[in-house]
């Protein structure tokens, strides 16, 4: 378990095994660490950098404006198909059905005829079939398994 200490000379949050005893500070104080005197406490390390500026910005005082400089998450679609399909540019065909087999390949590794057929529908061009056979024909689609395809990348 990990934990948040304040220095009480500089105030300045500092990130620190619970189990320790003391740790020093930056300004040459030495900080007691007790149950009772972290700030905050967290599993693991990686979360450990989140918390010491979660403290920092409480004893500064800036929680909310903190808050209003962070932007909110951006929400992306849960269907694979739909943001391949968004992600998609102009052109002509072929470079719509290429660009829907990278997309493809970049979000899943390996795609089925039918995650094929699903972001081409989306896009308005028909045939999976034929645009995977085009594909296959130009050497820019391999297929690992038997049904399942990705984008050769250079």
């Amino acid at each position: 378990m990990y934990g948040v200490v304040v220095c009480p000379r500089c105030r300045r949050a500092k990130g620190v095994r619970a189990t320790q005893r003391t740790t020093a500070c930056s300004c040459g104080a030495t900080i007691p660490v007790r149950r009772s005197s972290l700030r905050a406490r967290v599993e693991r390390v990686t979360e450990l950098p989140a918390a010491v500026r979660t403290v920092a910005t409480a004893v500064a005082g800036g929680e909310r404006e903190y808050g209003a400089l962070l932007k909110p998450p951006r929400r992306r679609s849960a269907q694979v198909h739909v943001r391949v399909a968004a992600a998609v540019g102009s052109g002509d065909r072929r470079t719509k059905v290429l660009a829907a087999a990278r997309g493809l390949t970049a979000e899943v590794i390996v795609f089925t005829r039918e995650d094929f057929a699903r972001v081409l529908s989306l896009l308005g061009l028909g045939d999976a079939d034929a645009a995977l056979e085009s594909l296959r024909r130009e050497n820019l689609l391999v297929e690992p398994r038997p049904g399942y395809f990705r984008v050769i990348t250079a």
